[in-house]
């Protein structure tokens, strides 16, 4: 990529503590240096680069000029302009990487590139969009060069200059200072020495005072500049060995990790390339490939390895909400860390976990939920659900379980709720937990309707064991809201549901004696088992009939201690919802219950709940489950929790992202693909997707695609397997990940992805652009219509 080191080239920026600290003298002195020095163990001729992408105080202050002036063998560019209209941040972007990029084509084969990009102001001054420069710059992640603040009182500024630089993920290798009576550079350094990732301190002559007569004050710049060149020498020589060290350590990461790592979900006798991540910020990823020879055939120097930027097609196993590297969820994080570390939380309150549960029930659980209770993760919060389900259904129904020694769950075929121990014994026999030998299926499956959009049309197919003619129904809708919509009074569905689902209840209960205690599902959209976009009818039907259902002799009910009347008391069966992956605006609205227009007993929360910066997972509730496990003994209480139970990190990173997702529409963010979809007018905004609707359209009619869904961020496609396994282990989504995280040009990026058997998958974050997207899309369809 454009910016991104190898061993022949190296990019920095030169951040500073403030403004009027001496950071174009000591760009200039470290280009100059740069550009006179043979640097490496090769001895390259070495050619600098110099680059202000934003200049102020122009015409009469220009620092490309100035550089050019002093540093002649130095290549020189300014980009825009104080009081130039201000362009799109996006295009000042483009145009700093294609300026680097241009430098570092221009290299010869006996050439190693050096380039500096000097910013303005200093480390939190605003570019021209308002955008605080720290920010700004780090889709870049240059290794920063600090100027610190060498005048008395300017220990705090830059200290504070550098920890901002930190907080956002920047490394930084140097830091110069002017030597003068304030000796700051002593302190700095002593105090630096505790960093984990040292930052090294330089110590250069001070400047002469500038003088009234321009061609004197030239005259000794320049006796300045040849004097103390020895100084810069020794600084770029530094980072060099700094820069050397981490190409090192660059090309080591992945044999690191085969020796070292046992990765999840991973065959590791097939992994042969590992993916080494530098860095992430928003939807990219920035990764390093290793060469496949490390050193060259002639003199055994070291060979470069490549660089890729990577779409995040997969959002990180489905975290990121809000982007790598969201500056607002850092800031939180940061805060809460400084503030409480981690606080034992039984019997105790914080601040962020009180307002979390407020900011909780006031938006996916409003109108049901009134307890929060948290965990460390989804497959987690899904075993907090199970068992405050099954007491409560125990505590209700006289005998439950005696006929057959162990109370069920009612489910979804082809539902995934996690890894651990109960929540997988709450799945159908699947990939998941074929050799778990503790596995023991616990429940019953009902095979779900589906819906595809295929041919420029949504489907719904009805399976034929519902039919009782042993075909298939298929049922056309209209448009992507339509398919939440209740069916007409002429369309089948309702009445086909009902009565597969009562008479499966009867057999179930009354013919082969099995207990349930809960209905547990994924509403709308079941992830891991292979994106299965479930027909929302019917599991509005499946909760209704569930909640209507006599499961059972009911005995008194247990008087809750609790001085608060039990809200929205249960019926039937608690009815549970898997919301780890379809929840906090995944699908475009605030939860898949809302969607569904179905308000559950029970519902998990993770994944986006911290917007992808930290684990965290809540099980949500009502006052009529929480009362039932209120007494006088300690063993009638929920007796689950780990150590590091509501975290104050993780609660103040969720209170941010959701209040972040609640803005976001709130203003409007989505309007466009509201738009896109016809879902503007309708009423709760309606249901649409952050994918284009006419590349959509344009993958269902392909002869390789059995049917796409497009909801909220999900964008999944199911594959037509002609020959080979199917389902999971079908390697088709495999090759077409493949192919897709080959890029064809710098104006692109490759796409990283996980394979999920037939199932070609995209998810987006929910800031992704649209411009973004448009990339994706693009080397989606090439891929999809030219190499399969």
């Amino acid at each position: 990529m454009a910016h991104l080191p190898t061993r022949s080239f190296q990019a920095y920026q030169v951040f500073s503590a403030n403004t009027n600290v001496g950071k174009t003298i000591l760009s200039t002195g470290l280009v100059r240096a740069a550009a006179s020095l043979s640097i490496g163990a090769d001895k390259k001729r070495s050619k600098a680069f110099y680059l202000k992408p934003v200049q102020t105080g122009y015409p009469v202050d220009c620092d490309a000029r100035h550089v050019k002036k002093y540093a002649p063998l130095v290549e020189t560019s300014r980009l825009y302009a104080y009081p130039d209209p201000p362009p799109p941040d996006s295009e000042v972007l483009l145009a700093t990487t294609t300026a680097i990029r241009n430098f570092k084509q221009s290299l010869g084969p006996q050439e190693k590139g050096w380039a500096l990009l000097e910013t303005a102001g200093g480390v939190n001054s605003p570019v021209m969009s308002g955008e605080l420069q720290s920010r700004f710059y780090r889709p870049l992640r240059l290794p920063t060069v600090l100027v610190g603040d060498s005048h008395l009182g300017g220990i705090s500024t830059t200290l504070t200059s550098y920890e901002s630089l930190h907080q956002y993920g920047y490394d930084i290798p140097a830091m110069l200072l002017f030597d003068n009576k304030s000796m700051n550079h002593q302190f700095l350094d002593r105090y630096l020495a505790k960093a984990e990732n040292r930052t090294a301190v330089h110590v250069l002559p001070s400047p002469p005072e500038k003088l009234a007569d321009p061609a004197a004050d030239a005259e000794q710049l320049h006796e300045y500049y040849k004097k103390t060149e020895s100084y810069f020498k020794d600084v770029v020589q530094e980072l060099d060995k700094v820069h050397q060290q981490r190409m090192d350590r660059l090309e080591e990461l992945a044999d690191k990790a085969r020796t070292s790592i046992w990765w999840p979900f991973t065959q590791h006798h097939t992994v042969k390339d590992v993916t080494v991540i530098d860095s992430a910020y928003g939807d990219i990823m920035t990764t390093y490939v290793e060469p496949k020879d490390k050193l060259t055939a002639t003199n055994g120097t070291k060979k470069d390895g490549s660089w890729k930027e990577m779409f995040d097609g997969c959002a990180s196993w489905w975290t990121q909400g809000l982007g790598h590297g969201s500056p607002e969820l850092t800031q939180s994080a940061a805060y809460a860390a400084g503030r409480y570390g981690h606080v034992m939380f039984p019997e105790c309150s914080h601040e962020p976990a009180v307002k979390l549960s407020e900011t909780l029930l006031g938006t996916v659980g409003q109108g049901w939920a009134s307890r929060v209770f948290f965990s460390d993760n989804g497959s987690t919060a899904i075993e907090v659900a199970l068992k405050m389900a099954l007491k409560s259904s125990l505590d209700r129904y006289v005998n439950l379980g005696a006929a057959t020694g162990r109370v069920e769950v009612i489910g979804v075929d082809g539902g995934y709720h996690g890894d651990t121990i109960g929540a997988m014994n709450a799945c159908s026999p699947n990939a998941y937990n074929a050799q778990v030998t503790w596995y023991k299926s616990h429940g019953h499956w009902f095979s779900p309707p589906t819906v595809l959009f295929k041919d420029s049309q949504f489907q719904i197919t009805v399976p034929a064991e519902m039919t009782n003619t042993n075909q298939p129904l298929k049922v056309a809708v209209d448009n992507l809201s339509s398919v939440f919509a209740t069916p007409s009074s002429a369309d089948p569905r309702l009445e086909i549901y009902r009565t597969h689902i009562r008479s499966t209840l009867d057999r179930l209960t009354k013919v082969e004696k099995r207990s349930f205690g809960a209905l547990l599902m994924e509403p709308v959209l079941m992830g891991a088992g292979g994106m299965v976009w479930v027909d929302p009818a019917f599991q509005r039907c499946l909760v209704e009939e569930v909640r209507s259902y006599n499961f059972g002799e009911e005995q008194a009910p247990k008087k809750p201690l609790a001085a608060t009347p039990a809200q929205n008391t249960w019926k039937g069966l608690p009815v549970v919802f898997d919301e780890v992956f379809s929840g906090c605006w995944r699908l475009g609205r605030k939860s898949a219950a809302d969607m569904l227009q179905v308000n559950p007993d029970i519902a998990a929360y993770a994944k986006l709940l911290t917007g992808g910066l930290v684990t965290l997972a809540t099980t949500l509730t009502s006052d009529s489950i929480f009362n039932n496990f209120l007494s006088e003994t300690k063993t009638d209480a929920l007796l689950h929790g780990h150590s590091y139970t509501a975290h104050p990190i993780g609660c103040a990173v969720a209170n941010t992202s959701l209040q972040t997702y609640q803005r976001m529409e709130a203003h409007g963010d989505a309007d466009q693909a509201r738009r896109d979809w016809g879902a503007l007018g309708h009423e709760n905004l309606g249901v649409w997707s952050l994918w284009d609707q006419k590349v959509v359209d344009r993958i269902s009619r392909l002869d390789v695609v059995d049917g796409v869904v497009p909801l909220g961020s999900v964008l999944a496609i199911q594959m037509r397997e002609t020959d080979g396994p199917s389902g999971y282990a079908s390697l088709l989504s495999q090759k077409v990940q493949r192919l897709m995280r080959e890029k064809e040009s710098d104006a692109e990026v490759a796409i990283f992805g996980r394979p999920l058997g037939n199932v070609v998958y995209m998810i987006a974050s929910q800031v992704s652009t649209r411009e973004q997207l448009a990339k994706v899309e693009n080397i989606l369809l090439r891929t999809l219509e030219g190499s399969l």
